[in-house]
């Protein structure tokens, strides 16, 4: 039985709080509280479903093909050992104004050229910068869809809707 309850969360970080606050105390931001539903699964979760939620013996967990899909971008491809592994999760990270938008915009472009569904996700760019971006690095492709959005619960709603090959987000 899922139980649901409210929160307050930093828009900017992502800090809980069970009740607003004026200031984040993770990343002493000012007024970016807001009240999000939290949904509390029971003992269905993914990891109680996949191997009854116990600890296992490395030896023991089943080995699952590393099926990659190569993005294009030889140094991207070469980190990643190969490409992007299927159910995998990327983080990103660096300075303010290196890159990696843009970075992640061209990944999802020549992911979409080669005819797979893809989402981009912005929390930090209207539509129109995105499309501005876009036209200048040659990265508009028709698979390509754009979701300005910091909602993790609406954003998995539209990932249900689109039903995307792959997902590439660029959060503050």
């Amino acid at each position: 039985m899922k139980k649901s309850k409210t929160g307050f969360f930093c828009q900017h970080c992502g800090y809980m709080s069970p009740k607003w606050l004026g200031k984040c105390p993770s990343c002493n931001g000012w007024n970016c509280f807001a009240e999000e539903l939290i949904v509390e699964s029971g003992s269905d979760s993914r990891a109680d479903m996949s191997f009854g939620g116990k600890p296992l013996p490395i030896e023991d967990i089943p080995l699952e093909d590393g099926k990659r899909t190569v993005t294009g971008i030889a140094e991207v491809d070469r980190v990643l050992g190969g490409g992007i592994v299927g159910g995998s999760a990327i983080l990103i990270g660096g300075e303010p104004g290196i890159g990696k938008s843009t970075l992640m915009l061209q990944v999802m472009h020549n992911l979409a050229h080669k005819g797979l569904k893809v989402l981009y996700v912005s929390g930090e760019e209207s539509p129109s910068q995105i499309k501005l971006r876009s036209d200048r690095i040659g990265a508009a492709a028709k698979n390509l869809f754009v979701l300005v959005e910091v909602s993790l619960e609406k954003i998995l709603e539209q990932i249900k809707v689109i039903n995307p090959a792959q997902v590439g987000a660029a959060m503050s």
